[in-house]
């Protein structure tokens, strides 16, 4: 168990593994959602052609949001590498190193801006209801915007469910970092969110690859 004795303002970092199959889950923007937490990604990667994918995380919140994400966390079968709290590990879990030089994500450029309707996987968890609308991108995150906690603001404050299909942020704030979303919502939200990122003119290209359905032209 973990205690609840932190303070609500103490951050609590911590490195997760995410398994191959749980790729398609919106195991992130669950924290933000489900569990209110603040959540800022401080460095991250996760390829296609990887058995596993890792985030470092900064967790703020009071302790009993805390403590319940952790184990919501724990529970689902996610590797929880490093516990630390004000900079101090207290726990360590099942570490293994990580390559130092993973295979890079694919940075192809697609226009125009397109949403498409469907039905998203795993919409028995809920994370969908009511957000048939997709939108993928790739987004470039700025070495400037390394302590701007992007996807958090993306989930908190429109509403909408992000699944991170690849990512590639480095822990030294040196370069710029990659991430490769699925943004499931209504229309609106995702207008509003796509007009929110042109706003910290943060460099994005829009996918239209993949997309399947009615396609709606913007």
């Amino acid at each position: 168990m973990f205690s609840h004795k932190s303070s609500p303002t103490t951050p609590v970092d911590s490195r997760i593994r995410i398994p191959q199959h749980y790729r398609q889950q919106p195991i992130i923007s669950r924290l933000i959602s489900r569990y209110g937490v603040t959540v800022n990604i401080k460095a991250a990667m996760l390829a296609a052609d990887e058995n596993y994918g890792w985030f470092d995380l900064e967790l703020q919140g009071n302790s009993e949001k805390i403590c319940n994400s952790l184990l919501y966390l724990q529970n689902l079968g996610v590797d929880l590498i490093e516990l630390g709290i004000a900079g101090n590990v207290q726990h360590k879990l099942s570490y293994q190193e990580f390559p130092d030089s993973p295979s890079q994500i694919n940075q192809q450029k697609s226009s125009p801006f397109t949403m498409t309707t469907g039905t998203p996987i795993y919409q028995s968890y809920g994370d969908y209801i009511g957000q048939s609308h997709r939108l993928r991108l790739q987004l470039c995150i700025l070495k400037d915007y390394y302590q701007t906690p992007v996807i958090f603001e993306l989930v908190s404050r429109f509403s909408i469910t992000v699944n991170i299909i690849a990512a590639s942020l480095s822990a030294n704030q040196q370069n710029d970092g990659w991430f490769d979303l699925d943004l499931w919502g209504k229309p609106q939200q995702l207008f509003a969110c796509f007009n929110y990122l042109k706003e910290l003119n943060l460099p994005l290209w829009l996918d239209a690859s993949s997309l399947h359905g009615d396609i709606i032209w913007i």
